[in-house]
């Protein structure tokens, strides 16, 4: 099997793993207001105070929120552009409205956030839980770019990207739980939730890309 179709039918195996993972997720959470691993986490993870940690989770959280996260996705796609990499810009920038559906799933999901009864609650947002914004917001921006950091050609710079956009989305995880505004689960149903989409693009990007490159019919 050609690389290109490898890729392809690869990455729409892992896109639909990842949709039928969030579906369930997102039918247990609609009925459960967490998960049995949830409590544990949470507990664990608010019971890490030291300065720098807590300091780490805010500027990830900081990196995901405008304007710095709007910055980066208009650097991302200038760059691609000049690069002459027109698809996986285009692909890029319609990534983002993966946050528009997240808003849609968390009201048909409804969840409530984490009780203040049950954790400590640093943050009160209005929203339903699941899955987490944040995340979501973290994944389509910098999983992307991560995806992406292979088009780079100086080796430092690659990994200094891929090193950074690792850090992001990391700390914006465990930031989203550490201040009791999420639980576990919200958190890994937006990586299902992403995932999926992400793997979905880098599908229809390599299915162009082969039918682009092969030769018309005689």
């Amino acid at each position: 099997m050609p690389v290109r179709a490898r890729t392809s039918w690869l990455a729409l195996s892992l896109a639909w793993v990842s949709l039928v993972g969030f579906i369930v997720a997102a039918a247990f959470a609609s009925v459960y207001p967490y998960f049995p691993a949830d409590l544990w986490v949470s507990h664990r993870l608010q019971g890490l105070s030291a300065a720098a940690f807590e300091r780490a989770l805010a500027v990830a959280s900081y990196m995901v929120e405008p304007p710095l996260v709007v910055l980066m996705i208009l650097g991302t796609t200038v760059w691609l552009f000049l690069g002459r990499h027109i698809g996986w810009a285009v692909l890029f920038v319609l990534e983002q409205a993966v946050r528009g559906l997240n808003a849609l799933v968390k009201e048909l999901v409804d969840r409530p956030r984490p009780s203040s009864e049950l954790v400590a609650v640093h943050e009160l947002p209005t929203s339903p839980s699941f899955p987490s914004g944040h995340v979501v917001s973290a994944l389509v921006a910098y999983g992307f770019l991560l995806y992406l950091s292979g088009l780079i050609p100086w080796w430092p710079a690659r990994w200094g990207v891929r090193l950074v956009c690792l850090y992001v989305i990391a700390f914006t995880a465990m930031e989203r739980i550490h201040t009791g505004a999420h639980w576990l689960s919200d958190v890994y149903g937006a990586f299902l939730f992403c995932l999926a989409w992400l793997a979905l693009a880098v599908a229809l990007r390599s299915r162009l890309v082969r039918h682009q490159a092969s030769p018309p019919a005689s």
